[in-house]
C-alpha cells in the first residue's frame, strides 16, 4: 500500500501545466493567436499516470486542512458557541458563532468555497478515472471509491450548514456552469448516502489495519460516516426517521469489524494527535484530518491550535489565542465531589478522567516567548473564563511554532460510532432504552472513570478502630499499583480511629488498593485497619434510563462530556430540534442560574456569571450575545453573496 505520510499527502493537487505569457500589443497578434501552446498538458494526458491520480486525490484531502475548514476557521468560528464552546473575542463585527453573520460574511463565503473547491477537484478526478491509464483494477477501484466518498463527505458537509445547495456533480469549466437550481436538503442527504453505499463497496478489501495512520479513508471509515449521516438525516430538519435503522446498521458493522476500540485511557488519544502519532493498537480514531509542521515534507500546517487553548504567548509551552471558553454547563455535567485539603483548603474533583482533561484546571500567567508562563490553578468554584485543554500545545514535539501545530483532529472515533448505535437502538424501540444501548453508553464510560488505568479514592471506611491506646494521629498510606498523590488523614476519638479524611483523592489507583494505618514513632496504638473507597465504574443510573426523556438526556449530556471540542455539538443540537433553545437559555443562565441543579453540590448547573462563580472583571456579552441573536433561520447559515451575484438560480436561506 501506499504510504500517505510520505507520498501520498505531501504532494499539491495539480492537473494541467501552463506556462502564463504576458503578450502585449504587436502588429503580427494574428500570429500569436494561431501559434499552438507547446506547453500544455491536457487532462487526457496527464491522467494516464497512477503518480498523477494520486496527486489529484490529494488534493481532494487536502482541502479539509485548509484554514476554512478544518486548519482553522471551522473550529473556533462555525462550529461556536453551544453549551460547550464560547466565542471569547470581542468586536462588533458581525460573526457565526454570534449568529448575526451575514451573506458577506468573509467566513460564510470562505467556508462554501472551501467546500466547492473539493468537490470540484473531485469532479475533475472522477472524470478520468475510468479512462486509460496505467491504473490496476485494485488501484482504480480504491481512488474510484475514496474520491466518491470525500465528495459526497463535502456535500455532507455543506448541506448540513447551508441548508438546499446546487448539485454539481461535473467539473466546472465555463461562468455558465455556476448557474443551477438548489437540490433540497432532503434529497441531498439521500444523494449523499447513495455515493457513500456506493464508495463503501469500491473499499471493502481497504481496511484501517492496511495502513499506519489515521487520514486515509477506510471502509469503516465510510461505515462510521454513513453512521453519523443516516442519524443526522433521522433527526430535524430533515426528519427522515426511517434513517434510524441505516444508521444503526452502519454504526454496527464498524463495531463488529473489530478493528477499532476504545483506548483505554482518553487521555491518550489527543496527546498522540498533538504529537502526529497514531494509535496503532486501538485505532480509536477511525478517520482524521493529519498535519505537521516539524517534519521535512510537512503534509500542511494547523494554525488552528494556535487559535483554540489554554491563552499565552510563550513559545516554550507554545502559543494560543485562547479564542474559546469553556462553558460552564460543559464543565458541571461531569460528576464531581469535594474534599478539604490537609491545609483545610476546599477542592472539587471529578472521578470522571474526562473532565480535567477537556477543561484545563489552569491558566497561564507570565512568561515570555522564550521564558515558560506560570501555571495558576483555577479556582474549584471559578466556572466562567475556564480554557478547553483536550489538545494542549505541551504535548507537541519540541520545537513548538508560533503560528502552526502539527496537531491532528478526529473526523469521527470509535467512541462516538458507540454512542450513535445507542441513539439508533432507542429511537427503533420506540424510544425506549433497551438492554444493548444502557451498555453501549456505560462502555464510554466506564472508560471514562478508569476502568482499565485506575480510580481516584474517594473515601476511606474504618474496619476497626483499633486499641484505645492511640495518643497521637497515626499516618495513613495509600497504596496501589500505578497509583499516585493520594492523602489522607485519621481523625482520633477516644484513643481510637474514628473516621479518616481523603486529603487528595491522587489517581489511576487499581481497586485492590490498600489502606495502612502505622502509628507515630512511640505511641501504643494498634489494630486499626480500613479500605479504600475508590469511584464508581460510571455505569448509568436507574433514574437515567428510567425512560425515553432521561434516556435521551443522558445520551445528549454523554456526547457533551465525550466528543466536547470535535467540530459536532451545533449539529448535534441541530438535530435535537434544540439548537435555539439552548443557546437562548444562556442569557437566562448568565443572569439568575439555570433550572436545573448539580446534585452533589446542591448548586445550580450553571450558576449565574458573578463571584465567586466568574471574574469580577467577566465579559457577559461573551455568554449572552449569541443567545440576544439567535433566532430559528439559524439553523442554517447564509447563502454566500458571490453565489447570489454568479448563479442565477441561487435562493437566499429564509430569514436572511
Amino acid at each position: 500500500m501506499m504510504n500517505i505520510k510520505n507520498k501520498f499527502m505531501k504532494r499539491s493537487f495539480m492537473v494541467m501545466i501552463m506556462t502564463v505569457v504576458a503578450v502585449f500589443f504587436i502588429s503580427s497578434c494574428k500570429k500569436i493567436l494561431e501559434t499552438i501552446p507547446s506547453d500544455f498538458v491536457s487532462p487526457e494526458v496527464y491522467f494516464t499516470k497512477k503518480a498523477n491520480f494520486d496527486a489529484a486525490l490529494n488534493g481532494v484531502y487536502k482541502v479539509l486542512g485548509t484554514n476554512n475548514l478544518y486548519g482553522d476557521n471551522y473550529q473556533h468560528l462555525v462550529t461556536a458557541t453551544t453549551d460547550e464552546l464560547v466565542y471569547a473575542t470581542g468586536g462588533s463585527i458581525p460573526k457565526i458563532p454570534w449568529y448575526n453573520a451575514t451573506s458577506a460574511d468573509p467566513q460564510v463565503g470562505s467556508v462554501w468555497t472551501a467546500l466547492y473547491d473539493g468537490v470540484d477537484r473531485a469532479n475533475v478526478v472522477l472524470a478520468y478515472i475510468d479512462g486509460p491509464s496505467d491504473l490496476t483494477d485494485t488501484d482504480r477501484k480504491h481512488i474510484k471509491g475514496e474520491t466518491v466518498f470525500l465528495r459526497a463527505y463535502l456535500y455532507f458537509m455543506l448541506t448540513q450548514w447551508y441548508g438546499d445547495v446546487p448539485l454539481r456533480l461535473t467539473a466546472t469549466n465555463s461562468p455558465s456552469d455556476a448557474n443551477m437550481p438548489f437540490t433540497p436538503t432532503k434529497e441531498v442527504y439521500d444523494w449523499v448516502i447513495d455515493e457513500m453505499i456506493i464508495a463503501e463497496g469500491l473499499l471493502s478489501d481497504q481496511k484501517a489495519t492496511d495502513f499506519q495512520y489515521s487520514e486515509r479513508v477506510t471502509q469503516t471509515a465510510v461505515q462510521a460516516i454513513l453512521a453519523r449521516v443516516c442519524l443526522y438525516a433521522a433527526g430535524e430538519p430533515v426528519n427522515d426517521t426511517r434513517r434510524y435503522e441505516d444508521a444503526a446498521k452502519w454504526a454496527r458493522l464498524v463495531v463488529g469489524s473489530g478493528i477499532h476500540k476504545l483506548n483505554p485511557d482518553y487521555r491518550e488519544i489527543f496527546k498522540l494527535q498533538t504529537k502526529d502519532q497514531y494509535d496503532l493498537t486501538y485505532r480509536e480514531s477511525i478517520w482524521e484530518v493529519g498535519f505537521s509542521v516539524n517534519s521535512n515534507a510537512p503534509e500542511q500546517s494547523a494554525p488552528g491550535q494556535v487559535r483554540v487553548g489554554i491563552p499565552t504567548s510563550s513559545d516554550v509551552v507554545g502559543r494560543s489565542d485562547g479564542r474559546l471558553f469553556v462553558y460552564p454547563r460543559l464543565f458541571r455535567t461531569y460528576e464531581s465531589f469535594q474534599y478539604t485539603t490537609a491545609t483545610n483548603a476546599i477542592r472539587e474533583v471529578s472521578p470522571d478522567q474526562r473532565r480535567d482533561w477537556c477543561v484545563a484546571p489552569f491558566k497561564y500567567s507570565g512568561g515570555g516567548i522564550t521564558a515558560p508562563p506560570a501555571m495558576a490553578a483555577v479556582a474549584y468554584n471559578l466556572y466562567y473564563t475556564r480554557y478547553p485543554g483536550k489538545w494542549r500545545r505541551t504535548e507537541e514535539n519540541e520545537p513548538r511554532l508560533p503560528t502552526q501545530s502539527p496537531t491532528n483532529y478526529s473526523i469521527i472515533r470509535y467512541a462516538d460510532v458507540l454512542l450513535m448505535l445507542a441513539e439508533a437502538e432507542t429511537a427503533l424501540n420506540s424510544g425506549q432504552p433497551t438492554s444493548e444501548a444502557i451498555e453501549l453508553v456505560n462502555q464510554v464510560r466506564r472508560r471514562a472513570y478508569g476502568e482499565f488505568n485506575g480510580k481516584i479514592i474517594t473515601g476511606i471506611n474504618v474496619v476497626n478502630g483499633g486499641t484505645t491506646d492511640y495518643s497521637q494521629v497515626p499516618t495513613v498510606t495509600i497504596s496501589g499499583a500505578g497509583g499516585t498523590g493520594a492523602t489522607a488523614v485519621a481523625v482520633l476519638t477516644a484513643g481510637k480511629v474514628s473516621s479518616i479524611q481523603v486529603t487528595d483523592p491522587g489517581e489511576n489507583y487499581p481497586d485492590n488498593t490498600t489502606v495502612t494505618i502505622s502509628p507515630a514513632p512511640g505511641d501504643n496504638g494498634a489494630g486499626a485497619a480500613a479500605t479504600a473507597v475508590l469511584n464508581g465504574n460510571g455505569e448509568l443510573s436507574p433514574d437515567q434510563t428510567i425512560d425515553q426523556g432521561a434516556f435521551l438526556k443522558a445520551i445528549q449530556d454523554e456526547r457533551l462530556m465525550e466528543l466536547n471540542g470535535e467540530f459536532l455539538r451545533k449539529q448535534d443540537l441541530k438535530r435535537w430540534g434544540i439548537l435555539v433553545s439552548t443557546v437562548k437559555q444562556m442569557r437566562t443562565d448568565i443572569t439568575s442560574g439555570s433550572s436545573d441543579i448539580k446534585p452533589s453540590d446542591g448548586l445550580q448547573l450553571v450558576p449565574p456569571a458573578v463571584v465567586p462563580y466568574a471574574p469580577s472583571n467577566v465579559t457577559k456579552t461573551h455568554y449572552t450575545r449569541s443567545a440576544d441573536n439567535i433566532e430559528d433561520k439559524n439553523i442554517f447559515l447564509p447563502i454566500p453573496i458571490a453565489e447570489l451575484l454568479y448563479n442565477n438560480q441561487a435562493k437566499q436561506n429564509p430569514g436572511y
